[in-house]
């Protein structure tokens, strides 16, 4: 045993140890009731404490300076020292007695030892000394926690804050002055009044011990005589510490006096040197205040249950035998329920201390076995203890211990427990249910539920806990009337039970509500922990308080930024740490996933490691239940209005494979503020909802129906000056039920499809920020409904309101639903208005006219309107009398004019050409004119291409185009992407078609493949080469080579036009030159993804018009289940290439699976499974393209 443990343990046996106890208490502020303690340090503590070169030199006490006096005066050296010291000054001076104190203390040659740094490196709240040397000061420059001020003249006191060593009596070579004669004490109070009163103010404060005092010390004498005196029963506690030997008598003296001795003599009696005896003594005494020195409550730390060794046998053992693992169990309860106890009550559990926790029961684990083993009541011990250290670090309780808790927790069935630990356990299992399936959790919530609702008595806060449970099932499902409902019956009984509310609000939208429950609550919390400092639990609740006001008041004009106290974190509560602990958490398991998703190629050639089949094993709760269980304890909400709070992270959660469906959904649409917010695009991309179940996309559906319902009336009164929310989240929640559309049934699809005419229909609703997902969801609805079903939404449609019918400003964004295919007109007076009304919304020469003209276009196309209805339409347009010499302006491509009624179609053709293949050079580029002459070429039903000359003439001005940066626009590049990609599809599809022969010349030839070579997004002219190979044959190699060319590529859109140019070529005539270009067409539909769309599409088309031999049909035939197949969605990452096609190859193998079976005898098994397969798909696109040509 070591020396300092067996002073420590003689100390404990010491009559004064308790009042050194009452000492450190105040010392370490163990205790709201103590400010704290400071000392005063006596020539004493520096006699023995400091060091010299001289090994035979000490530094003089009182009775050394005394006896020196004497001599020089001829007098009694036991006469008062202050007297002698009022002689000496008397006789030879004042500056005389100064300069023998600076002589006898010699204080240049002495250096502070280890206990003046250890005295400093206690917190003391001041350290008063009366010494005149500057050991203390010198010692202090070695201490840099805390870090001391020296105060040496009163004047200095108000510069300095404490803690301070504060030179009473003045110091050697610094203060013109010491105290030292009867004289000087005499008229301390009035020479040195701020020291006096700065001194009063100490010692009322704080307990007081003294260092380096005899009971005889003058000093001691004159400063306990004046605490008397001026304090009375005003002041604390004064502590006289060293080897004291005190009498009875004197002790009994001191304490009357209200000094208590702490007197160390019988641990150092072993010493007979008197100076060594105070030196030891000042050791111990420094030894055992560290020793008392209390463990910071949040050091706390569970204990560790398993040894640090154990033998493979007793491994075995505790393995193998259930009665002895049972036996050990029983064993660990009494330090389990010691932990938990002692547990400080952090409102979430820092996290090393979480992993702890978790691990904690392990050895031997609480398997189902060993609990049966265990005696009942001990069972229900430890199943308890398992409960507890489950809410705590948010882990998921195992199966057999929810079998075994679910028979302890009721309160009607008496146990160990109390009934108020067997609710825990109940509302535990209650919460686990949120993370189980429909079959496992129902038996569980109904059970919990009832307990809970029964035996609130036992139990008053479990109403609160019941009601926020089902209010975060609410939310997780976006059923804000029951959010509401369970809302407003948590009460307010504690501060976290206004921020978990306040939380609860925020989802719907009542801000004002809940910051005022957060204000109330740090306030509340700010008393709470001015009583009570130390408590870790009113800590923690209050740091979350702090941040989540913060939040709420960051935008707040009267707000200022502040830090939070750096308290928060050394007590492990602040919330900063916890939010980075989670996105450390979800980076890692994003990180693993990723990993397992890719393969580690091996040094070796062909060789690698497939990480996909790695089993990993984690003891730490997933990043789900982790971010949860922060949340819901602290109450705070992925966002608040548009603060973020924590979105990021659960943005990027949701990326994880392993997240039930539900809390996907609820994570991503939560975080998300618009319908342009990044996370939409990863959960609900178009390839992640094709892999949703049929459960979990009807789910979506239902919840996204009824969330817009809620927030399209009741959410928009919430707070009246907040409907921004309410727009924001129908945005967010439109978009969504949008693209989950493309998983609807018909009939489901038709829901949507009203709602949102409903929606339109809503002048409420009429905010520009939902018109785009509102467009999409009515583009999405309708393509989820087979086209002949159509026909059943005219009306909807036709009523939803146009923009001039609105009070929306000038807006090309506002939806406007078009149904192609209107059916047969039936008598319908409503409907006739309807139609009326649209008609009268034409204004003439208006651009606003468009989108009435663009919901009628259908209905002309399909002889669906009267005639009267088209002579008003014509009317409209054209006026009573037209002339016919300008073209009207409507706000569509001119070419749309010859499809829309008119009094003289002939004179409206005469003027459209005109306009299409007469234009002047600065409007031959305008983007609009280029996409009339493609769509004059290309439309169904009639179309119109220049004559001869007219081609010449485009020809020339369009082949000489290219791209040029304007320094004035910065983004223009696009926009001459898009120009020269249309200068060449009107160059293929009217201008060179249109072309004299004789013009298809070598010279046109090479202006043509100039423009293609040096427009990149010129892929589009390549179909305008063919016509040169017609004319001439000199040029079909190199036409060959650049469709060859084409289809090799890897840009898709090249791949694309390169197919359509060959399948021209090969209408125009089939020749060895197209046959072998068919033939690396049909390979390569077998061997590429890119493009693959545009080849099947183009096959097709060959294999109607029969321009494919046997083997190359045989060749599509195995090929196309194959790639059917390799497009399973589930194959296919969402955010690859791939993903943006996968459904249009599916779709084009549909149709040409359907057109060969068609046409075949005999009915391919695989061909056929295709077709079965597809009516099932996932996407419209691929479920009905067996229906569409």
């Amino acid at each position: 045993m070591n020396k300092e443990v067996t002073e420590n343990k003689n100390i404990i046996n010491l009559p004064d140890y308790t009042t050194l106890k009452k000492l450190s208490a105040a010392l370490w502020q163990q205790d709201n009731a103590y400010h704290g303690a400071a000392v005063m340090v006596g020539a004493g503590f520096s006699r023995s404490a400091a060091s010299t070169g001289d090994i035979n030199s000490t530094l003089p006490l009182w009775y050394d300076l005394s006896k020196i006096l004497a001599e020089e005066l001829g007098a009694n050296s036991n006469s008062d020292p202050l007297r002698l010291a009022e002689e000496y000054s008397a006789y030879f001076g004042k500056q005389a007695l100064l300069d023998l104190v600076k002589k006898e203390v010699n204080d240049e040659a002495w250096i502070p030892g280890e206990l003046h740094k250890l005295l400093l490196e206690f917190p003391w709240s001041e350290v008063l000394t009366t010494n005149w040397d500057t050991l203390l000061e010198c010692a202090s420059k070695k201490v840099h926690q805390p870090v001391y001020s020296v105060v040496s003249r009163q004047e200095d006191l108000s510069r300095f804050r404490s803690p301070r060593i504060v030179k009473l009596h003045g110091t050697i070579n610094v203060t013109e002055d010491l105290i030292f004669t009867q004289e000087d004490y005499r008229k301390y109070p009035q020479s040195h009044a701020a020291f006096v009163n700065f001194t009063r103010q100490v010692f009322i404060e704080n307990e007081l011990c003294l260092l380096g005092f005899s009971g005889d010390d003058p000093n001691f004498l004159q400063w306990t005589g004046w605490v008397r005196d001026q304090l009375a029963t005003n002041s604390r506690r004064i502590y006289l510490v060293g080897a004291l030997n005190l009498t009875v008598a004197k002790r009994k003296y001191l304490e009357s006096i209200n000094i208590a001795p702490i007197d160390l003599t019988k641990l150092v009696t072993h010493y007979d040197n008197h100076d060594t005896k105070h030196l030891e003594a000042t050791k111990i005494f420094f030894q055992t205040l560290q020793h008392l020195k209390p463990k910071p409550v949040w050091e706390w730390h569970p204990t560790q249950l398993q040894g640090s060794t154990i033998t493979t046998e007793e491994q075995q053992k505790t393995f193998n035998n259930p009665e002895y693992a049972a036996a050990l169990l029983e064993k660990q309860l009494p330090l389990l329920e010691t932990d938990r106890k002692s547990y400080p009550g952090w409102l979430v559990c820092p996290s090393m201390l979480r992993q702890q926790l978790q691990s904690q029961i392990n050895t031997p684990f609480p398997s189902e076995k060993n609990l049966s083993k265990m005696a009942p009541d001990s069972r229900a011990k430890l199943l308890y203890e398992i409960a507890w250290r489950a809410s705590v670090t948010y882990d998921l309780v195992r199966s057999w211990n929810v079998k075994e808790m679910l028979e302890i927790c009721d309160p009607a069935k008496p146990c160990a427990l109390t009934k108020k630990q067997q609710m825990e356990i109940a509302l535990l299992l209650l919460k686990s249910t949120r993370w189980a399936t429909e079959g496992e959790s129902k038996n569980i919530r109904e059970t919990t539920i009832a307990i809970l609702e029964r035996d609130t008595k036992h139990w008053p806060e479990s109403a609160d806990e019941l009601a926020y449970f089902q209010a975060i099932v609410a939310r997780d499902k976006f059923d804000f009337p029951s959010i509401e409902k369970n809302t407003q019956k948590i009460t307010n009984r504690d501060p976290i039970w206004k921020l978990k509310k306040a939380s609860l609000l925020a989802e719907m939208g009542r801000f004002d509500e809940g910051k005022k429950l957060i204000a109330g609550a740090y306030h509340e919390l700010l008393g709470q922990y001015r009583n009570d400092r130390n408590s870790i639990y009113i800590l923690s609740r209050l740091a979350w308080a702090e941040w989540l006001l913060r939040g709420v008041e960051i935008w707040s004009p009267e707000t200022k930024y502040r830090e939070l106290p750096s308290l928060y974190q050394n007590i492990k509560c602040a919330p900063l740490d916890h939010i980075e602990f989670i996105k450390e958490k979800i980076a890692k398991a994003l990180e693993n996933q990723l990993k397992r998703e890719e393969i580690e190629p091996s040094f070796e050639p062909g060789r690698y490691k497939d990480h996909s089949k790695t089993v990993t094993f984690n003891t730490s709760a997933h990043p789900l239940l982790l971010i949860d269980g922060i949340l819901g304890s602290a109450g705070m909400p992925l966002r608040w209005n548009n603060v973020s709070f924590i979105t990021e992270a659960a943005s990027r959660l949701v990326q994880l494979h392993d997240i039930d469906f539900i809390h996907r959904f609820s994570l991503a649409i939560r975080a998300m503020n618009s319908d342009q917010s990044h996370v939409l695009t990863v959960v609900f991309s178009r390839t992640n909802i094709a892999n949703l179940t049929q459960n979990a996309a009807d789910y979506l559906l239902d919840r996204c129906i009824q969330a817009i319902k809620y927030w399209s009336s009741e959410g928009l009164t919430i707070e009246k000056n907040n409907t921004r929310y309410a727009i924001d989240r129908l945005r967010v929640f439109i978009e969504v039920l949008a693209r989950a559309s493309v998983r609807a049934t018909p009939e489901q699809a038709k829901v949507v499809f009203r709602l949102a005419t409903e929606l339109g229909n809503n002048e409420k609703l009429n905010h520009f920020w939902l018109f785009d997902a509102l467009s999409h969801m009515i583009t999405y609805a309708l393509k989820s409904i087979p086209k002949s079903q159509h026909h059943e939404l005219l009306f909807e449609a036709l009523s939803f309101p146009l923009q001039t019918e609105t009070s929306i400003s000038n807006h090309e964004n506002w939806p406007n639903p078009v149904i192609e295919f209107p059916g047969n007109r039936s008598q319908n007076n409503v409907l006739d208005r309807r139609i009326d009304e649209i008609i009268d919304s034409i204004a003439p020469c208006g651009a606003r006219s468009s989108p009435a003209l663009i919901r009628l276009l259908p209905l002309i196309m399909e002889n669906f309107l009267t005639a009267i209805e088209r002579d008003r339409i014509a009317e409209k347009i054209w006026g009573k009398s037209p002339d016919f010499q300008n073209i009207p302006e409507t706000g569509l491509l001119k070419y749309v004019l010859l499809k829309l009624p008119s009094q003289n179609h002939s004179a409206v053709r005469n003027l459209v050409r005109k306009f299409l293949f007469e234009a002047s050079d600065s409007n031959l580029f305008y983007r609009g004119l280029l996409l009339d002459i493609i769509n004059a070429a290309t439309a169904e039903g009639e179309k119109e291409y220049p004559n001869e000359e007219q081609a010449s003439i485009n020809f020339e001005r369009l082949v000489v185009w290219r791209k040029i940066q304007k320094d004035a626009d910065p983004f223009g590049f696009n926009d001459q992407e898009e120009i020269g990609s249309l200068i060449g599809e009107a160059l293929s599809k009217s201008i060179v078609p249109s072309l004299s022969t004789t013009l298809l010349t070598e010279e046109n030839f090479k202006k043509l493949y100039s423009f293609y070579v040096e427009v990149g997004s010129a892929e589009t002219i390549i179909e305008a080469f063919l016509y040169f190979a017609k004319a001439n044959n000199h040029f079909v190699e190199r036409v060959e080579s650049i469709i060859r060319q084409g289809l090799q590529t890897q840009n898709a859109n090249k791949i694309a036009y390169s197919s359509y140019a060959l399948l021209k070529w090969r209408d125009i005539g089939n020749s060895e030159t197209t046959t072998r270009l068919t033939l690396r067409l049909i390979y390569l539909i077998g061997s590429r993804i890119t493009g693959l769309a545009a080849l099947l599409g183009t096959a097709n088309e060959m294999y109607n018009k029969d321009y494919l031999s046997g083997n190359e049909t045989e060749s599509l035939i195995e090929a196309l289940p194959i790639i059917f197949d390799n497009t399973d969605y589930r194959n296919i990452s969402p955010s690859s290439k791939e993903a943006v096609s996968a459904s249009l190859i599916r779709a084009a193998i549909v149709r040409l699976t359907r057109d060969i079976l068609k046409t075949t005898q005999s009915k391919n098994s695989e061909l056929l499974r295709i077709l079965q397969e597809a009516k099932k798909d996932a996407l419209p696109e691929v479920r009905f393209a067996e229906f569409e040509m």
